[in-house]
């Protein structure tokens, strides 16, 4: 599967993502952010000391285009669909 930049409708639980600097992420789900009612997705790192953990991060940096000596590209790719 090529990768893709994920989009809003790809982040169901299930969703397996990578990172632009490396890191491999499970998306657990996605919730509403009590102080601004925006969305946010859950997610668990794949690797690390740090797995058992359950992060958050706003749907809006998942899909930001990050800019790297290497050129412009995203936050986040889609490197497998939920099963």
């Amino acid at each position: 599967m090529p990768f893709a930049a994920p989009t809003e409708n790809q982040f169901k639980p299930g969703a397996r993502l990578r990172h632009y600097k490396g890191g491999l992420y499970l998306v657990v789900g996605t919730c509403l952010i009590e102080a601004t009612l925006g969305v946010g997705v859950l997610y668990k790192p794949q690797q690390g000391d740090k797995q058992d953990a359950t992060w958050m991060r706003p749907m809006s940096e998942f899909q930001d285009i990050i800019a790297t000596p290497d050129g412009s590209i995203p936050r986040f790719v889609l490197i497998s669909e939920p099963e």
